[in-house]
């Protein structure tokens, strides 16, 4: 499968992206924001992504484990 390069935003808008992928395993997020938005997502490696504007916008969030940091 082919690389291709998508364009894609936070749910605010504030931080919007380009992503480098196959779209070789998109899954759906559980989170109650997601759902509500039928939300997609795809893991990609940092190098395939670029933050186009909100950069300063970003923060962590950690899930009850405090195990992984997910940026939003």
């Amino acid at each position: 499968m082919n690389m291709k390069t998508f364009q894609g935003a936070c749910h605010c808008r504030a931080v919007q992206f380009e992503i480098e992928t196959n779209l070789s395993e998109l899954t759906t997020c559980d989170c109650s924001i997601c759902i509500k938005k039928n939300a997609l997502m795809i893991k990609v490696h940092e190098s395939s992504m670029r933050i186009l504007t909100g950069l300063a916008s970003l923060t962590t969030y950690q899930f009850h484990t405090h195990t992984a940091e997910h940026y939003f």
